[in-house]
């Protein structure tokens, strides 16, 4: 059942993973990052498929795709995220949103992060059988 829609979901993501690599070159961490994984240098990517939510159309359904940009002493944030915008929406099916931007402090120091979320949506079909 969907394997239709399962195919094209894969593809996407696939896609919008080896976008943000070849455009970047920074490593992309999916849904967490555990402790001992994070870069030296606050430099990466995690990626986050939201959750999935019906719409006004029968058998429609839209989820958001975070794109977390993490990033230390750069100052070309907001350069970076409009080629974010750029890479990602170039997936077919997933169109930008919005984005967010942060700025976070170290644990326990008095320096900086940059975090900007830049929020995609997708949506998809589902079969419904009875």
């Amino acid at each position: 059942m969907n394997e239709k829609q399962k195919t094209y979901l894969i593809k996407q993501n696939t896609a919008i993973f080896k976008n943000l690599s070849d455009h970047f070159e920074l490593p992309i961490f999916q849904d967490d990052v555990a402790d001992d994984e994070v870069p030296k240098k606050y430099n990466y990517f995690l990626l986050i498929y939201g959750d999935i939510e019906s719409t006004t159309t029968t058998k429609t359904l839209v989820q958001e795709v975070y794109v977390i940009f993490i990033t230390e002493n750069n100052e070309l944030v907001d350069e970076q995220t409009l080629d974010i915008i750029s890479v990602v929406s170039n997936v077919p099916g997933i169109n930008f949103n919005r984005s967010l931007k942060q700025r976070l402090q170290k644990k326990d120091k008095d320096e900086y992060l940059d975090q900007v979320t830049v929020i995609f949506r997708r949506k998809m079909t589902y079969e419904c059988k009875v």
